[in-house]
């Protein structure tokens, strides 16, 4: 093992020297130069894996600039409005429920005999296609305009109508999307279609049920593409900043949305 030996001069008393041999006047330092050689190698290949590892942590963050008490407008529509082409369900309830039957839109089936000797009716409700002009074919009031409603405009607009025809003052009303999804597509775990089951649902809402995107994924430059009448808009989330995310008219999605995470600019290269 090589030694390296070097001879310093020190001026005054009591003065330490780590790897000295002497505190004061000529002191002799040994060197190890192996092991300084293999200390150097490691800190040169230690130091740049630090600093991809920041950078690394930098790209997965989420909402990086959210700091305590942070507040951010959200932008964008909140519920979602029903279109030509979906599909809803609608249960009407009432004290008298024989009456209140005659509204609703129900495929009877036997249900299994209970051992009394009696088969019991099930009714499971059917759901109501949104045609071409925006409008449902109701029970006994006909057609029924819903296109561009929330599901809370719809149940009042129903009740309404019943009462003000005075088909059944006590009604309650109860609305439910039956098959409207959203697409996650790209670098998540889980690709595939989603259901939309409530309103507010975000774009948030759409990864997490995806299962998070996965390292590759750009989270700086999420679009999403929607179809807005006849052509399709795109927009650009980054998730890094909640005053991006929270801002954008996409933050909260509608039916048929596609949420596409694109690969980092490393891995599309190769």
């Amino acid at each position: 093992m090589a030694i390296y030996a070097e001879f310093i001069t020190f001026a005054g008393e009591n003065q330490a020297c780590p790897h000295l041999l002497g505190v004061t006047g000529t002191c002799i330092l040994y060197f190890n130069f192996d092991c300084y050689m293999m200390k150097l190698s490691v800190f040169s290949i230690a130091i740049p894996l630090l600093m991809a590892s920041c950078a690394t942590t930098g790209r997965l963050t989420y909402f990086s600039d959210m700091q305590p008490e942070s507040v951010v407008a959200v932008g964008g529509q909140q519920e979602i409005c029903l279109r030509p082409g979906d599909k809803i369900t609608i249960v009407v309830s009432s004290k008298d429920q024989k009456l209140a039957d005659l509204f609703n839109l129900t495929d009877v089936a036997a249900a299994p005999d209970s051992g009394g000797g009696e088969r019991a009716e099930r009714r499971n409700a059917l759901m109501y296609t949104v045609d071409s002009d925006g409008n449902i074919d109701f029970p006994v009031m006909g057609l029924l305009h819903v296109g561009g409603l929330s599901r809370d405009s719809v149940a009042k607009y129903i009740k309404a109508q019943l009462v003000s025809r005075q088909l059944l003052t006590d009604a309650v009303v109860n609305v439910e999307f039956s098959n409207l999804f959203v697409a996650v597509l790209g670098e998540v775990r889980n690709p595939g279609r989603y259901p939309i089951e409530r309103d507010w649902f975000t774009v948030i809402d759409a990864i997490s049920m995806a299962g998070d995107l996965t390292t590759n994924g750009d989270r700086s430059n999420v679009l999403v593409m929607r179809r807005e009448g006849n052509v399709r808009r795109a927009y650009r989330i980054d998730l890094r900043s909640g005053a991006s995310v929270y801002s954008s008219p996409a933050y909260y999605l509608r039916q048929t949305d596609i949420v596409y995470i694109e690969p980092l600019r490393a891995r599309r290269g190769k």
